[in-house]
Formats: C-alpha cells, sequence, structure tokens
C-alpha cells in the first residue's frame, strides 16, 4: 500500500515537472517568435511537454491524495 502511494506521488510530481518544464519551452518559442528567430521546433517540443506533464499527472491522480 505505501509502496503504491510513493510511486503516485514520484510519478505525479514527475508529471509536473514536466508540465512546468513545457511552459518554459513555450515561454522561450514566444520571445523567439517576437525577435524573429527560428521558433518552431521549440514550440512544438513545448505543446509535447505540456501534454505529457498533463496525462501523467491525470494517469496518477493528482488532486486525489
Amino acid at each position: 500500500m505505501i509502496n503504491k502511494k510513493i510511486k503516485t506521488y514520484f510519478f505525479a510530481l514527475f508529471g509536473l515537472i514536466i508540465f512546468s518544464s513545457g511552459l518554459c519551452l513555450f515561454g522561450e518559442a514566444i520571445i523567439y517568435k517576437y525577435q524573429e528567430k527560428e521558433w518552431f521546433f521549440i514550440g512544438t517540443s513545448s505543446l509535447i511537454l505540456i501534454n505529457m506533464g498533463i496525462g501523467i499527472m491525470i494517469k496518477n491522480k493528482w488532486g486525489s491524495f
């Protein structure tokens, strides 16, 4: 029981870290776009990280501890 709870906490926290990393990359993509630099791949990777982080958090029931 405790081992399962630790695993759930770990994966939920991992999802939160991935989600926030995606938000940081999204901010960088916005900055790159306004500076007229190459922003497409950074924006795409931020979208992937945001969705992956949300998916991991939902799968591990982040709000139901």
